[in-house]
């Protein structure tokens, strides 16, 4: 099992001019689990990512990765630690798919042979081995979002890995933001899968998601914002009720439960 590592937060508040972005968060995650951000637009969902992976700094309060304040890891320390796929990611030059997922690689400097091996098992972990050598810039929008998670995929993969499962994340850390827009069914059953796989095997993901019925069935806890603060958290049970997520998303909702996984199932509700 992967060590253990804790990211906490603590009254955090982000302003940018005279508009608070999030006020008073307050909050845990512990790798070897899959957390979801879900709110509405504009709720802070991704202003709070970006203020755990260290993109952007708070206007108040702390983060604490296992009881170190963020700031004073330096960013390649950071970048060994913890990679991030934002919502949009886009390219100005022409690169391969393989040269992207090698830049990615480089962060953590591996010999070349460990190197290649690692490139070829994201590759196929995310469905682009026939892709490699193909211009980014041709991809269709779904296959650019794989590339580029198979680029932050290679930035924190365990160095003593043979197979595409991996064995030992050392509680390391990824960070979504919406990775399945753009994305197929397909692709989005298999990185779940694959998620979830990784997870037990130590690595802490949180991802926001705008998708609830997909966070039910993937996340193990859920984050609920709204208006830039902590509107409920908790397992997804607790979170994904139909209270909560009427008041908190504004939608009309029915929630049942599977019988087998006993996880919410949310039916958006259209009836006036």
């Amino acid at each position: 099992m992967a060590l253990c590592s804790s990211i906490q937060v603590t009254d955090l508040e982000v302003r940018v001019a005279n508009t608070v972005l999030l006020r008073h968060i307050s909050c845990a995650f512990n790798s070897g689990n899959i957390y979801a951000i879900l709110g509405q637009n504009g709720a802070g969902k991704s202003t709070l990512l970006k203020c755990l992976s260290h993109e952007i700094l708070p206007s108040k309060g702390t983060v604490t990765w296992n009881n170190r304040l963020l700031n004073q890891f330096s960013y390649r320390e950071l970048a060994h630690q913890r990679a991030v796929l934002s919502q949009s990611s886009e390219l100005a030059f022409s690169f391969t798919v393989e040269a992207l997922v090698q830049l990615g690689e480089e962060v953590v400097q591996r010999l070349y042979k460990e190197a290649i091996q690692v490139i070829n098992i994201v590759l196929k972990v995310c469905d682009l081995e026939s892709l490699r050598h193909r211009d980014y810039l041709t991809l269709s929008g779904g296959e650019q979002k794989r590339a580029q998670l198979a680029r932050v995929l290679a930035q924190i993969w365990p160095n003593d890995d043979k197979k595409e499962g991996g064995v030992n994340f050392l509680g390391k850390w990824l960070f979504l933001d919406e990775w399945t827009a753009g994305l197929d069914i397909k692709h989005q059953q298999s990185l779940a899968r694959y998620f979830k796989q990784w997870a037990e095997q130590g690595l802490g993901i949180i991802m926001v998601l705008h998708d609830v019925s997909f966070a039910a069935q993937l996340a193990d806890r859920c984050l609920m914002l709204k208006g830039g603060k902590v509107f409920a958290e908790g397992d997804v049970n607790q979170v994904l009720t139909q209270p909560i997520l009427t008041e908190a998303l504004e939608m009309q909702v029915q929630v049942a439960y599977d019988a087998q996984t006993e996880r919410p199932i949310v039916y958006p509700r259209f009836s006036l």
